[in-house]
């Protein structure tokens, strides 16, 4: 009776979504069956069938009072960089919301969110970035959504280490939308909300209401813990109908009809303004997709008109007339594209003369998603999908290839330029494989290399082996496969186009195939001819080795060892390996050189799929390019062993530490006389480089932007290292030449060479031989003790904020003292601190002295002789965005549309500000 009443329920369900296809999942939910939930209307599965890693939790009852039954529990993913569900149920060429939701609620007794810290991780829609979760307030419930269309018959949705800590979820839900809506989403766009309000109505409306199932949040909401926001209609008023509205043209959109009843009117008969926010991660998003709903409830008197002009800064045009019919809905779609702040952005809704005041029903804001990687080519992701069910590898998650850091092991992988990644080698070795060898590996048509060896596979070799056109290596050996080869491999191993490794298994004979009876007696004969061969080979050779080492013999204990042979076996990342002629196609023969430095030179480079790329070389690889010999080198310079410790260092540090602004290691080259390493490009270079404006931009940072790189690299780089790698990490050359900036001036840390970890948890130092570092940012304690804590981080970082503020070096020339600390002292002593602040700030009149004074301040802490007198990376943290959040209060009291006054077009001075950037927690969308 149970689950009659459940296909009742799906079935009545899919009749008031008029049939549209959708998936609501409950994650972390430990039931067998689907649920029906009378809150939302919506039949809930368990996510077991969608994703096959992660740990069940429940929530306490005290956090989930009020919340919906989804949010009751939650699936974790402590293992693995990348967890990703899958769901199947989609339409290709469909248009779906994609709705994310997630509640802390102390799962884990608030291990993860002890001293104030806040829990990050990312959100992928498959090879795509979605959104980085920030999550500040355990007992919030956190949604994320996204609008996009279906590329192929699956969705991807990853979960991504990126932050300190492990990421986790609540629910899942995917709804259909009709093609004719959202128009501006295609296979290249999605859109992730950022806002979608009813301006008139106080409570939030969705399904049934909503045939999508938006959820429409009311024009004001109540703050949650550490958000402060205010009503939204405090200076507008509200009105209601219920007369019923005609849809209008742009009937797609089918918002609800009691939001389409209400609106939000100006007071003051004259202005309204909206502000609104796009996020944490806004310098990833800086462009809006914004939706406007009108329906004019007001019946016109004679001579009477709805007129009103809305001007939207950033966009094309920026201001354009709208006129309203009585009871008809209008939706109007605007794209706003910010310059300098892309946090937030304002729109105008003026009255013009004769015309009725301004109103707005409801609005949508959505920021921009780019779906530019191109994801694995279709039929080979289906084979690796096949080839993880049988291999019940949880490990392999997402996309085989893509992106290039998450990459599978055991895989490897091509890049053209302009198709689809290919998988090119897969290595099954000692897998534990049985039965038939899998008719999936037939797929993978571009597949160079296919290691199946020392496995226990039975029966004949299969004949789709021998279509893989592609295929150069095959290994076969140690399985119990019996029977005759195909005739095609038999050839091509004959002609040296494959190579073929059959030995241990049942009908071979010493390793050479037994193609037929026929057959046999040829292959003994070719066997015999092989041995001969092969021993004429092994003897010149070795008589060639014992010739030339008695004519270049020397004495051992002067000799220094071969510098590639120092670098031993425990290079090692586990990031994709590049050879050197694949770093010479990446960097178009080392072109263009973006750096150099101690370890040796920094090039610029392109991967097939497009990503830009950078790509350091070690010194030595330098002077070998440049003819010098390597035996030279060994004599005149020693083995540049510390070098090479310092590429290991780094490599193997960025391979198991991953977070949004610590720079992310693509791949590493170990390729004879060649080191190097790939990392992810900065393409706006060094913060150093536009401090001292090297770069010849004339780009002059403004102080909010220097405040946000601090922040970026406080929070999401050092402090991530002290507190969120286990065990703890000490960079030791924090420096603004090590501070890199993507193309939205996100910072990121970078050069992990002279990093140092903690053998445990509990170490409260590292001790080391010699002192190594940057002059001007080294630590004094450190200098005289040798002894290495996080505070030396401190310090280095307190340098940085005095370069920030002064936009001088860390070593002075024309002091006599020769460092910025004793200047900005000097400074403070005989001025204020305006004396202080680079002259470029003060000629944009753009920094709050207040916020300022604060960060000088903290900076001279930070640079306390003493190290116990310093503070710790999460004290520096809160200091920085306290001063940051005085900085966007003093600029949103002086932006054009941020104040309670502005001039309209009759010369009056009054104006309605609906401000929804601090309605709610940001970092909840």
């Amino acid at each position: 009776m149970r689950y009659f009443m459940l296909l009742v329920l799906l079935a009545s369900s899919a009749i008031l979504v008029d049939c549209r296809r959708e998936v609501s999942i409950d994650c972390g939910f430990s039931g067998d069956d689907a649920y029906y939930d009378d809150r939302t209307l919506k039949i809930y599965a368990p996510d077991a069938k969608y994703i096959d890693t992660g740990a069940n939790h429940e929530l306490d009852e005290s956090y989930v009072t009020g919340q919906p039954v989804q949010a009751q529990n939650l699936r974790s993913f402590p293992d693995g960089v990348r967890n990703c569900y899958t769901i199947n149920d989609v339409t290709q060429g469909d248009k779906y919301l994609i709705r994310a939701s997630f509640l802390y609620g102390y799962y884990d007794g608030g291990q993860q969110m002890r001293d104030g810290r806040s829990l990050t991780f990312d959100l992928y829609f498959g090879v795509n970035f979605w959104q980085t979760m920030n999550i500040t307030v355990a007992s919030h419930l956190y949604i994320s959504e996204i609008i996009t269309l279906a590329s192929s018959d699956y969705f991807s949705i990853c979960l991504v280490k990126s932050g300190d800590g492990i990421p986790f979820i609540s629910a899942l839900e995917l709804r259909q939308l009709d093609s004719e809506v959202y128009k501006d989403v295609n296979q290249s766009v999605s859109l992730r909300l950022s806002e979608r309000k009813s301006m008139g109505l106080d409570q939030t409306i969705r399904f049934p209401d909503d045939i999508y199932d938006r959820i429409w949040q009311p024009g004001y909401t109540s703050c949650v813990a550490t958000s402060y926001c205010r009503d939204a209609r405090r200076n507008s008023t509200v009105l209601t109908t219920t007369a019923l509205v005609e849809v209008g043209s742009d009937h797609a959109y089918k918002v609800p009809s009691a939001i389409m009843q209400s609106a939000a009117v100006s007071s003051d008969d004259n202005t309204l303004i909206l502000s609104l926010s796009n996020g944490d991660d806004v310098v990833m998003a800086p462009m809006f997709y914004v939706y406007l709903h009108f329906a004019e409830l007001r019946a016109p008197k004679r001579n009477e008109s709805s007129i009103f002009q809305l001007r939207v800064p950033g966009s094309r045009p920026s201001l354009i007339n709208i006129s309203l019919e009585y009871l008809v809905a209008r939706h109007i779609q605007r794209i706003y594209q910010a310059n300098s702040d892309p946090s937030t952005f304002y729109l105008n809704l003026t009255r013009v003369p004769g015309s009725l005041p301004p109103l707005l029903n409801a609005m949508e804001a959505y920021s921009y998603v780019d779906l530019t990687k191109i994801s694995t080519d279709q039929g080979d992701v289906d084979a690796m999908m096949t080839i993880k069910r049988l291999l019940y590898h949880t490990e392999w998650q997402g996309d085989p290839c893509v992106p290039v850091q998450f990459a599978w092991n055991e895989t490897k992988c091509s890049f053209p330029i302009s198709t689809p990644p290919r998988v090119t080698s897969l290595d099954l070795f000692n897998r534990g494989l049985k039965g038939d060898i899998p008719a999936a590996i037939g797929n993978l048509s571009a597949i160079t290399y296919l290691n199946l060896s020392r496995n226990t596979f039975t029966g004949p070799i299969p004949p789709f082996l021998a279509n893989l056109n592609s295929l150069q290596t095959l290994d076969l050996s140690g399985n119990q496969l019996d029977g005759s080869l195909i005739d095609v491999l038999c050839n091509r191993q004959a002609n040296g186009s494959l190579r073929l490794r059959l030995e241990d298994n049942p009908c071979y004979f010493h390793g050479i195939c037994v193609c037929n009876k026929r057959k046999q007696k040829h292959s003994i004969y070719v066997l015999a001819i092989s041995i001969v061969v092969a021993a004429v080979i092994v003897i010149v050779l070795l008589s060639v080795f014992f010739l030339g080492g008695r004519r270049g013999k020397k004495e051992p204990s002067k000799r220094q060892p071969k510098w590639r042979d120092t670098i031993g076996s425990s290079f090692h990342t586990g990031s994709p390996h590049f050879t050197y002629q694949d770093l010479r196609t990446i960097t178009n023969n080392f072109e263009r050189v973006i750096g150099k430095g101690g370890f040796g030179t920094v090039y610029y480079g392109r991967l097939h799929d497009g990503t830009e790329v950078a790509v350091k070389m070690q010194k030595r690889f330098l002077a070998i390019e440049e003819g010098i010999s390597e035996d030279f080198m060994t004599e005149e310079l020693g083995s540049d062993s510390h070098g090479i410790k310092e590429f290991q260092v780094e490599a193997q540090l960025l391979s198991r530490v991953h977070h949004r602004n610590l720079v992310a290691l693509v791949g590493y080259c170990k390729d004879g006389h060649s080191l190097g390493l790939v990392f992810e490009y900065a393409a706006q270079g060094s913060l150093k480089d536009h401090l001292s404006d090297k770069n010849n931009t004339g780009r002059v940072l403004s102080w909010r932007e220097r405040l946000r790189i601090a922040v970026d690299a406080a929070q999401a780089g050092l402090e991530y290292l002290h507190k969120g790698c286990k065990p703890p990490i000490i960079h030791r050359d924090v420096k603004t030449s090590n501070i890199l900036l993507s193309h939205n001036f996100e910072a990121k840390i970078a050069d992990f060479g002279l990093s140092k970890a903690f053998l445990t948890d509990a170490q409260t130092h590292v001790s080391t031989q010699a002192v190594v570092g940057t002059p001007g940012y080294v630590d004094p304690d450190y200098h005289s003790t040798y002894r290495l804590t996080e505070k030396s981080d401190v310090y280095s970082f307190g340098i940085v904020l005095l370069e920030l503020v002064t936009g001088l070096p860390a070593v002075l020339k024309f002091l006599e003292t020769g460092h910025i600390i004793q200047w900005v002292r000097q400074g403070l002593a005989q001025g204020t601190v305006a004396d202080v602040v680079d002259p470029r700030l003060q000629q944009q009149q753009q920094c709050d002295m207040y916020s300022v004074r604060r960060v000088v301040d903290l900076a001279l802490h930070c640079t306390a002789l003493n190290s116990n007198e310093r503070p710790t990376m999460t004290e520096v943290v809160m200091q920085l965005k306290e001063s940051l959040q005085l900085e966007i209060v003093s600029e949103s009291s002086t932006r054009p549309y941020g104040g309670d006054v502005d001039v309209n077009q009759s010369g009056t001075t009054a104006t309605t500000s609906i401000n929804l950037t601090e309605l709610s927690d940001p970092s909840a969308r």
